[in-house]
Formats: structure tokens, C-alpha cells, sequence
């Protein structure tokens, strides 16, 4: 891994959000590019106004060096061996954040990035936002960090959501390679609401078709379930799970409101983050 894209607005969710790509950057050795956007003639938030009080916005806008509360936060965490680069575009966000990726100035990896409730309670992720509009587009894997999650400085237990398809096999060998760096137990996890014939046959043949098959932190499971979302937030909170990743279809609208829905569902409950891998 190379480069980290971590979108900013300078809220409290941004800042609790980046804990995590430091975590990724400092394992991965890659580079974080923080990427700021503004507009000129638009008005600064209330957060802005609160997180700038002692700092001038428009020399940190105009040099694009550092950003001091994230240099702070990076000394305060230990993570001053992890590379940062800040990037500062005027214009709309979300078309320059496009402009930034597509361009291929820096080759992008891996994107981490904040997420709240809002008003209606659905997650700005998965309503039709900015965001949604990142992960539909970029083709990039997105991490979506909740507002109400803490990092304790580890990711002890991560989770693969699997229903033993070819698509699922290079991610879940990334993954394993992944979970090796992080020195994680990697929990490999199909929920069987079909009932039908026995699962395990071809979750051996899953298995077995994997080139790191055999490696000890990595455990597979496979749960009869009557509620997938039920079961799915009864195993996260019973094993501690710090990141869930789903493979992103875009294959048509069902599957794609049915990966929004579940994830929706794990974070509300949970305050656990997501990462949503693309696939075709």
C-alpha cells in the first residue's frame, strides 16, 4: 500500500476518524494525503471557526504544509514515524475530490473517512451524499469510520462478510496478508439463511482454493441465521469486532441497497467501522 486519501471538513468525526488511517498508514508503511477542500466566497463552519480560533486559515490554506491539530494528534499518538501530506483544492468538494483521484497524482490505495447520523438517521455514507457518490465512483476501497467509534490503538479482531463466491477470493487473500501486519485474528464469516443443504462442502472448497489457507489467525465460520442483521450484530459485539469489510457490488440496485442496508445497520448499532471493497 502506498497512499491513504483522508477526506477532512476539521470536524470531531474527521479527527476521530483519522486515529484509524494512522493506524492503517503506520502498519501498511503508507502515506497519509489529507485532502481539504473549500470554497472561497462560502463561509467557514462553526467547526472550522472553533477548530481555527488560534490559527489562521487562510496561511494554512494557502501554504497547504501542515495542519497543526493533526501534527499534534500524530506526536500525541506515537505516530510520527507515519508520512502526512496535505493537500488543499479550492472549489466544491466533491468534484475536486474526484479531479484529485482520477488524475492519478498520487496513486490512491485505500480512502478513510468519517461518517455521522443524520437528522433522519441514516448515515450520510448510504443516502445518496458526497460520500455515497465517493464509493459508487472512485473505485476505491472506503473505510467509513462512525462518529461514536474508539479507536484503543488496535485492531485485535477484524471480520469478512463471505458468501463463498470467486469475487470474495483475491480480497480475502489481501485481507489475510493484512491481518498478518496488523497481528489480527481475521474472522471469515457466512450467515447460511437458506436452511438447505449442509454449507460446509463448499466453504472446504473455498478454503482450500486459497493460497494462505493455512494461516493460524485466521478463523471460518459459517451461522445459521433467521436474521442476518440480528446474527451479524450479535457476532461483532460477542467477538469484538474493530472493522467489518462487505464486498461493494455495483452489480444492480438490490444488491447494492442491500450491502447500504446492512452496513447502515452495523454502524447505528455497533459504532463499528466498514470497510466496503469494490467490486464489479
Amino acid at each position: 500500500m502506498e497512499n491513504i486519501l483522508f477526506p477532512t471538513d476539521f470536524s470531531d468525526v474527521s479527527m476521530n476518524a483519522f486515529l484509524y488511517a494512522l493506524e492503517y498508514a503506520q502498519k501498511t508503511e503508507a502515506k497519509i494525503i489529507v485532502f481539504h477542500a473549500f470554497q472561497e466566497e462560502a463561509e467557514a463552519s462553526k467547526q472550522e471557526q472553533k477548530i481555527y480560533e488560534k490559527i489562521d486559515i487562510q496561511n494554512f490554506r494557502n501554504k497547504k504544509e501542515t495542519f497543526p491539530p493533526f501534527e499534534k494528534l500524530i506526536s500525541k499518538k506515537g505516530y510520527n514515524d507515519v508520512k502526512v501530506k496535505y493537500v488543499v483544492r479550492e472549489g466544491a468538494f466533491l468534484e475536486t475530490f474526484k479531479q484529485y483521484v482520477f488524475k492519478r497524482e498520487d496513486k490512491i490505495d485505500l480512502v478513510v473517512m468519517g461518517t455521522q447520523v443524520s437528522k433522519n438517521h441514516l448515515f450520510e455514507l448510504f443516502t445518496e451524499s458526497n460520500t455515497v457518490t465517493i464509493l459508487d465512483e472512485i473505485n476505491k476501497p472506503v473505510i467509513v469510520v462512525p462518529s461514536e467509534a474508539v479507536f484503543d490503538g488496535r485492531l485485535d479482531n477484524i471480520m469478512f462478510l463471505v458468501d463463498y463466491n470467486d469475487d470474495e477470493k483475491e480480497p480475502l487473500e489481501d485481507l489475510i496478508k493484512q491481518s498478518k501486519q496488523f497481528n489480527s485474528k481475521l474472522h471469515v464469516v457466512h450467515f447460511d439463511l437458506a436452511h438447505g443443504a449442509s454449507i460446509v462442502p463448499l466453504m472446504d472448497r473455498f478454503k482450500n482454493s486459497l493460497e494462505n489457507q493455512n494461516f493460524k489467525n485466521v478463523t471460518y465460520k459459517t451461522i445459521d441465521s433467521i436474521n442476518l442483521k440480528q446474527s451479524l450484530l450479535e457476532y461483532c459485539n460477542d467477538n469484538k469486532i474493530d472493522i467489518v469489510y462487505l464486498i461493494n457490488h455495483r452489480r444492480n440496485f438490490y444488491q447494492r441497497m442491500f450491502t447500504y442496508s446492512l452496513a447502515e445497520d452495523l454502524i447505528k448499532n455497533i459504532n463499528t467501522p466498514i470497510m466496503a471493497i469494490y467490486r464489479d
